[in-house]
């Protein structure tokens, strides 16, 4: 499973969704976001996180690059998987399969 850097240096801050997005003037359903790869913080955000997180901005634009990287990765893989699960229910009871 791929951890996102947000969900955690936040743990390791000891610091709850809620704790991190009141810092951060936002809602715990955009945190929420951010650490599930549902929605990319904006640069401002991304300098915001790592001053409350004190972590250097440079490594941690770094590590979340490599987070989108891998869930892109991740997400192809299920895709494919779902396709070729199709294809193969579809050629076994006869029906046309259509890419």
């Amino acid at each position: 499973m791929i951890i996102n850097p947000i969900k955690k240096r936040r743990e390791e801050k000891g610091l709850t969704q809620a704790n991190l997005a009141l810092l951060l003037d936002i809602t715990q359903i955009y945190v929420s976001q951010f650490e599930t790869g549902g929605l990319v913080p904006s640069k401002n955000q991304i300098k915001k996180i790592t001053e409350i997180l004190g972590l250097d901005e440079e490594t941690f634009n770094r590590e979340l690059s490599q987070f989108y990287q891998a869930k892109k990765k991740e997400l192809k893989k299920q895709i494919k998987k779902r396709q070729d699960d199709t294809e193969y229910r579809c050629k076994k009871y006869g029906a046309v399969f259509y890419r």
